[in-house]
């Protein structure tokens, strides 16, 4: 008769000589690095100006609970979660500010084979990486807003390539190639309260008047230039005689048509944008300025590494929305 706890026996020895020649004997390759357990490291945290001692105190509170969020649901793999914080307000950025920006960044480095073992216990770990991870408070980056009036901007507007969609209660701003040569993309977010948004589109007669004074700047700085600048700034007069119902709609504007005015164009045009502002009356004034009054989320991935995307797609998971939502105007 076959003596089972010999057989049960041998097979928990092979289980641990599999495992003893996976930890210690295997041949190094990217797709054993992916398996292995990651590890979180904490990067600079630091990176802070104008902001007050006690406002300080309360943002340091708000980017902990969301290092919380992330360390508790979503576990690296094949990487190093390296994380930093950030609290700065410089004065070149707005002029009447309403609420500090501050953010939390994830950057995924992988784990490398080691070039002089072929011992997966030997890796190294990758010392900078473009994949990562951004939540702020108070700030939209790729479109330069923050919770402050414009600070002398030269346009007196900023740029959206297009409107955001509102996806399961929130704003989606779409996939944005950072770097097509890398298959470097971006995925941004935008959470509010109230179904608002911190900014608002300029109309057009807004955006006729801004032009109107930059172009006649123009003529001031460089009076040789006077009959250039004037015939566009006789088409922008002819226009802001048109009816109100054109004048009220949003400014869709082509790029190389800045510091000139040629006419409108449909929105979603190639090389069009949409003329924005900071909207001040999206925010509760009568809260301390530390307090998060709106999020952005930004995923940014290298396409085609699988230690990246399969990360970032559990980060993914682990960023709670719903969470970030709760927290704002607190």
């Amino acid at each position: 008769m076959i003596n089972k706890y010999r057989i049960m026996g041998k097979i928990i020895v092979f289980a641990f000589l599999l495992i003893a020649q996976f930890s210690f004997g295997q041949d190094c390759t990217e797709e054993l690095l992916l398996q292995k357990p990651g590890t979180w490291k904490a990067g600079i945290q630091g990176s802070i100006h104008g902001v007050s001692p006690a406002d300080l105190v309360k943002e340091k509170s708000v980017l902990a609970a969301i290092h919380k969020m992330e360390n508790t649901k979503y576990n690296p793999k094949g990487c190093q979660v390296l994380y930093s914080t950030s609290y700065s307000k410089y004065p070149s950025a707005g002029d009447v500010w309403i609420s500090d920006p501050y953010h939390y960044t994830m950057y995924i480095l992988p784990f490398l084979c080691n070039n002089k073992s072929t011992d997966i216990s030997k890796f190294t770990v990758a010392i900078a990486s473009a994949t990562n991870v951004t939540i702020s408070a108070n700030e939209i980056s790729w479109l330069n807003i923050f919770a402050a009036t414009i600070h002398d901007d030269f346009r007196g507007y900023y740029k959206l390539a297009d409107r955001p969609v509102k996806k399961d209660g929130y704003y989606y701003f779409g996939k944005d190639k950072v770097d097509p040569g890398q298959e470097l993309v971006e995925y941004q977010w935008l959470i509010t309260y109230n179904d608002a948004l911190p900014f608002s589109y300029l109309s057009r007669r807004e955006y006729l008047q801004l032009q109107q004074k930059r172009l006649e700047k123009s003529i001031k700085e460089s009076p040789g230039e006077k009959e250039y600048f004037q015939k566009f700034i006789d088409n922008i007069s002819e226009y802001l005689t048109k009816p109100d119902s054109d004048l009220s709609q949003t400014a869709i504007c082509m790029s190389n048509d800045e510091e000139r005015f040629s006419g409108f164009v449909k929105e979603g045009t190639k090389g069009s944008f949409i003329a924005v502002k900071p909207n001040l009356e999206y925010y509760n004034k009568k809260l301390p300025m530390s307090s998060p009054q709106f999020f952005t989320v930004i995923y940014t991935l290298s396409q085609g590494e699988p230690v990246f995307e399969e990360n970032i797609a559990a980060i993914i998971e682990a960023t709670d929305f719903a969470a970030l939502k709760n927290m704002l105007g607190k």
